[in-house]
């Protein structure tokens, strides 16, 4: 699932070359939120989301648009969809859209976005973005065509006279609305965390009665007062009863790990206790943390058990430690792993079990009720009026029983109530339906004890007209579009920011990362265009490895448009445009211990370092070890020879060992379904990419200029004579270098194999993922750099 806010601001990018002395490691985002920079709601009593001062229901956020330049941005389409509505914006001055002798402009465009937030059917969901009062809607949109993410749908109009705003909601199904959350809505309680789906921040909800220790304990141990084990001395609990309270803990990874502590409040709410200080660089450190955890089992504490005991792999260890239970890869029979993190809590700071049981662990797929999610379906009545007694819960601020005018707009202005209200999913009746239109406003012309003024027969009847005239619900062409009285309304920035952490793409968002054209490096210097079609091999691949590649990308880390992108770019280009897991030339040296998976593996020392993070490098002798190394090391001192000692049949591979490596990659692509994809994974953790594709991003601009013959080999490439290319300076060409020649790092003008092509691969992820919009050669911004081409259906 890719989405973006629906205005995005070229200045984005500008601002990140602004700042060329950023710390190396910080990725540099526009106002540290692009959701908040490009989603500026407008404030309670003016459209705000989900109720107004009187108690009515709005089902949407009026959002201001950003300027550049004294002009308003355009108005985008936040994923890809399908579009179900389409209305042009009156040009005739209606009297009936002069509602208080104001312009509110009734331009309308509204989408279906089908997409996939996890693996199964049930993680197939879809949902609807609506935008509202365009000032004019782009004249080739029409119901039924496919629109894609950043395209243009009009421009923001006028609301009751204000400009430049827009009403912009997003809603679906009860149905696609279990499938988001992975159950009935309805705060988590006892209920299991979803496994289809795991995503954002780790919750872990841990019972009164934990026990905290001031030192921390060895993994092998779920309890350190217990008595000793082997070398192991217990320690007494920092509070012999345990922990007084219910606790929730956040562990929150972006670059550092952060622990915050939550506990319940007297209304039930929860709200942040305390966080202990950022584990710095603990993303950064993971494959170094759970090596050294796995390496506590066969050191001296554990000696005198350690040929009895099943040992957990890092990477088991590290799925552990990244999300707090194994989502992958799994812990050996009867292994014992203990996650011990060190908290904040009312009885003192300490090292608590995270994996005790009893202890419950989730994620923001889970839209837990301590990360503020609510779901509101108490309104008893079909009419456009909030009685939801949750709400007015809420709002009632005197404690009196009932909510006046005052009370809600007191109530409203307040942080606690806007935090509660900015993550209130609510089910109630659409005010964009013409049926039953009277009846739902009906109660506007009655005293009411939020409505300080009711409406006269007249001007409810301007209301109607008006309302009228606005409604489009019956008019949208889509057979699974929602009823009018049983939409859920999401509310929208809240949405945005959480789905932006989701980072499972679909095959057709996989299909989006393959260029038609790639540039490739040819003799003297040369540059050639290289078209990539769209095989069987290609779509075969992706919906084959589509589900592994996403959990290795969730485990890994791999969860930002930059990250992406220098992951896929260089992916890319190694797998022949997602074409082939093996690079299978029997001419090169290292043959057969060559390129297999998405990030290539290439040398034996890589392929026994991941099968040893995999737990299955005790399967394979020291003896064969050794054979193998020395064989390969024999090998490149004496390439014209290679042959003679890398070959299997030589160099003393075992059949176990040429079963590993080909699960890596072999000619099936379908040969084994997780190791070209998590091989990829460790290899990116291992070298530490992600330092690299972490850096502040600078798109740049350069003419090369080739004039070759056309190249024999591939027939139907035509040379060129000048192209412009956008690349990523510093960080993506370090985290090239690190895959393809560790020795090019930090060095510029140090050449390594295929930097033109991986830079291409780069660009078109980045374009697919991210917020950027590119400049051409005439200033024009688009969403794809010039000369990159989306791949689209």
């Amino acid at each position: 699932m890719i989405i973006s806010p629906p205005f995005l601001s070229a200045a984005h990018p500008q601002q990140n070359d602004a700042m060329p002395t950023a710390d190396a490691g910080n990725t540099v985002v526009p106002d540290g939120d692009v959701c908040t920079a490009s989603m500026l709601e407008c404030a309670p009593g003016n459209g705000a989301y989900p109720v107004s001062f009187n108690l009515g229901w709005h089902g949407g956020a009026h959002l201001r648009a950003p300027t550049e330049g004294g002009d308003a941005l355009p108005v985008r389409a936040i994923a890809d969809g399908r579009i179900v509505y389409v209305r042009k914006t009156d040009t005739t001055h209606k009297p009936t859209l002069q509602y208080r002798n104001v312009r509110t402009d009734d331009g309308c465009v509204v989408i279906r976005h089908d997409t996939e937030i996890g693996e199964g059917e049930n993680a197939k969901i879809t949902y609807y973005s609506v935008y509202l009062h365009l000032q004019q809607v782009m004249p080739t949109l029409a119901a039924g065509n496919r629109i894609y993410r950043k395209d243009v749908v009009g421009t923001p109009g006028q609301i009751f006279g204000q400009y430049p705003q827009i009403h912009f909601e997003i809603i679906c199904s009860e149905a696609n609305l279990k499938k988001m959350i992975g159950r009935a809505p309805a705060p988590l309680g006892n209920t299991p965390a979803r496994r289809d789906a795991v995503y954002g921040d780790m919750w872990f909800f841990v019972p009164r009665g934990a026990k905290l220790f001031a030192s921390e304990p060895h993994p092998f141990r779920d309890d350190d007062s217990a008595p000793p084990v082997a070398t192991l001395q217990p320690q007494s609990p920092l509070v012999a009863a345990g922990s007084s309270c219910d606790l929730v803990i956040r562990m929150h990874y972006e670059k550092d790990c952060t622990l915050t502590t939550y506990r319940q409040n007297a209304d039930l709410s929860w709200s942040v206790y305390g966080a202990m200080p950022a584990e710095r660089d603990a993303e950064y450190n993971l494959y170094k943390r759970a090596t050294a955890l796995n390496g506590r089992y066969t050191d001296s504490s554990l000696a005198s058990l350690a040929a009895g005991i099943p040992v957990p792999s890092p990477s088991a260890i590290f799925e552990m430690i990244r999300f707090g239970r194994c989502i992958n890869d799994q812990l050996p029979a009867g292994a014992r792993f203990n996650h011990w993190r060190k908290v904040k809590t009312p009885d003192g700071d300490g090292w608590i079990n995270l994996s005790k049981a009893g202890v419950r662990a989730y994620s923001d797929a889970d839209f837990p009720e301590w990360a503020g999610w609510s779901f509101i379906n108490d309104d008893p009545t079909p009419d456009s009026l909030c009685d939801s007694p949750t709400v007015k819960r809420w709002l009632d601020v005197n404690h009196a029983g009932h909510v006046s005018h005052a009370d809600a707009v007191t109530a409203l202005g307040t942080d606690a109530i806007r935090q509660r209200m900015a993550r209130a999913i609510c089910k109630f009746p659409s005010e964009w339906s013409r049926d039953g239109l009277e009846a739902r406003y009906n109660w506007l012309k009655s005293p009411h004890e939020a409505l300080t003024n009711p409406l006269a027969d007249e001007a409810f009847t301007k209301l109607i007209d008006h309302a009228r005239d606005l409604a489009f619900w019956e008019d949208v062409s889509d057979p699974d579009f929602p009823h009018a009285n049983e939409v859920w309304h999401f509310p929208p920035t809240a949405f945005v920011r959480h789905f932006r952490t989701c980072g499972w793409f679909s095959s057709a968002e996989f299909k989006q990362f393959v260029p038609r054209q790639v540039l490739r490096e040819g003799p003297h210097h040369a540059v050639y265009y290289e078209n990539v079609d769209w095989t069987v091999p290609r779509q075969s691949l992706i919906r084959a490895h589509g589900p592994s590649l996403n959990k290795m990308l969730r485990k890994y880390s791999i969860n930002s448009p930059e990250r992406v992108s220098s992951f896929f770019g260089n992916a890319m280009q190694e797998t022949i445009w997602l074409s082939a897991l093996h690079e299978n030339n029997p001419q090169m040296w290292y043959f057969p211990w060559d390129g297999r998976g998405f990030l290539q593996l290439t040398h034996p020392e890589n392929y026994l370092g991941y099968w040893d993070f995999k737990g299955i490098g005790g399967q394979i002798s020291t003896e064969t070890r050794h054979r193998i190394l020395q064989a390969h090391s024999l090998a490149n001192s004496h390439r014209p020879q290679a042959q003679q000692y890398n070959s299997d049949s030589v160099n003393g591979a075992t059949p176990l060992v040429i079963q590993y490596r080909n699960q890596v990659g072999d000619h099936d692509i379908n040969f084994d379904l997780i190791a070209p994809a998590d091989s990829a994974g460790f290899y990116w953790s291992k070298t530490g990419m992600v330092r690299y594709a972490d850096q502040s991003i600078r798109l740049e601009r350069r003419a090369v200029s080739a004039t070759p013959p056309p190249n024999p080999q591939h027939p139907g490439n035509g040379a060129i004579s000048v192209t412009k290319i956008y690349y990523h300076s510093g960080n993506f060409r370090d985290a090239s270098a690190i895959v393809n020649l560790p020795a090019a790092v930090g060095h510029p003008n140090h050449p390594f194999n295929g930097y033109v092509a991986r830079c291409v691969g780069f660009g078109q992820v980045l374009a697919v993922t991210s917020e950027y919009l590119f400049p051409d050669g005439h200033g024009t911004l688009r969403d794809f750099p010039e000369g990159y081409q989306p791949r689209r259906d």
